[in-house]
């Protein structure tokens, strides 16, 4: 899947999308994630947040920079830091950064840039990625099925 692609996939299903984000929260969330020992943002999230911020689709998140708000939305999400910050003490975790969710699974990348599906319960890997956007694309549209 291409980024016209996704846009075009977003659209078409009425997903949320946050505004992008700007260069000084991008470097407080890595800040952040290194100093609770997780991976900071590969180039590729990088420049995805630059376009997109967080995304809401159905039962799918994409976590952004911030916490995103939306009257659309009876909750905020929060940002991908404190959710992370949250789950720092599971040792499943070390060295990754959960990034998104949805109803079956949860989506995270590794120091190495390395992108993954993980089990929602034991957070066990269940497949890993060569392609990010397949990993972005894995997580929005089954969390719309």
């Amino acid at each position: 899947m291409t980024e016209s692609q996704f846009l075009s996939f977003l659209n078409q299903n009425d997903a949320f999308v946050g505004n992008a984000s700007d260069e000084r929260a991008i470097k407080l969330v890595n800040s952040g994630l290194q100093n609770i020992s997780a991976a900071i943002l590969p180039q590729f999230m990088i420049n995805f947040y630059k376009k997109f911020g967080a995304i809401v689709l159905s039962g799918a998140y994409i976590f952004g920079p911030e916490e995103l708000k939306n009257p659309k939305l009876s909750y905020p999400v929060p940002g991908i830091f404190d959710i992370n910050n949250d789950i720092a003490n599971l040792k499943q975790m070390r060295g990754k950064t959960l990034f998104g969710r949805n109803d079956l699974f949860l989506f995270a990348f590794n120091a190495f840039g390395q992108f993954f599906m993980l089990d929602n319960l034991t957070m066990s890997v269940l497949r890993e990625y060569t392609d990010p956007w397949q990993a972005i694309s894995d997580c929005t549209t089954i969390g719309k099925l």
